[in-house]
């Protein structure tokens, strides 16, 4: 009898934000092969699962295929889930790639993470409404380590420095015991389109 093989996990896993408020809806391609049609602003794909190895990301404004607006070689690593959060930087469209919860197992807390997509606005806290800080003056496009937190429903503080007495609040998020997830803040702050945020779930195996 034959031993069996245990081969590691090659699959992964992509997704894409449109997070840049100054863009119109986009088309997505990984070397050629469409992985996302008309996003708009604020409109976030499911997980695709993808090979790995080195592609060629090409975001073109949705429905052509002549001249990107947006090209850059990205690679994808065995057994890993990523977003492509299609951001602005100094005025030109580009991205922020994140590493999302790819954990096996049982767990015992939820886990969150909060990222600042906002290119307006000024570094950001999210607290809780009795002013524990659980991630503190974050910069536009800072990437945060996801932080543990015991099952339940939340109402998150958002917070901007050098705006005084500006606060929004997220209200009645429940959040469950083995699961992760980012908080977005996407947006213009004081212009349009509005700030606003996402809350998504991080895809991991089971």
């Amino acid at each position: 009898m034959l031993f069996r093989q245990n081969l590691p996990n090659l699959q992964s896993k992509i997704r894409f934000l449109h997070a840049n408020p100054f863009a119109q809806a986009v088309d997505i391609y990984l070397s050629g092969e469409l992985y996302g049609r008309n996003l708009s602003f604020s409109d976030i794909s499911c997980y695709e699962i993808i090979a790995t190895g080195d592609f060629e990301l090409q975001i073109y404004n949705s429905g052509t295929y002549d001249s990107p607006l947006y090209t850059k070689q990205i690679n994808i690593l065995p057994n890993t889930n990523s977003t492509v959060n299609i951001v602005s930087l100094s005025g030109r469209i580009d991205t922020l790639i994140l590493n999302d919860a790819n954990v096996k197992g049982d767990l015992l807390s939820c886990f969150l993470r909060f990222i600042h997509l906002s290119p307006n606005s000024p570094l950001i806290t999210l607290g809780l409404p009795n002013d524990v800080s659980l991630f503190g003056n974050v910069e536009y496009l800072e990437t945060t380590g996801y932080y543990p937190l015991s099952p339940a429903i939340y109402n998150f503080k958002v917070s901007f420095a050098s705006a005084s007495g500006l606060f929004k609040f997220i209200s009645d998020k429940k959040l469950e015991n083995g699961k992760f997830y980012t908080i977005y803040i996407i947006g213009l702050l004081n212009k349009k389109p509005g700030i606003g945020y996402l809350l998504v779930e991080d895809g991991r195996d089971s």
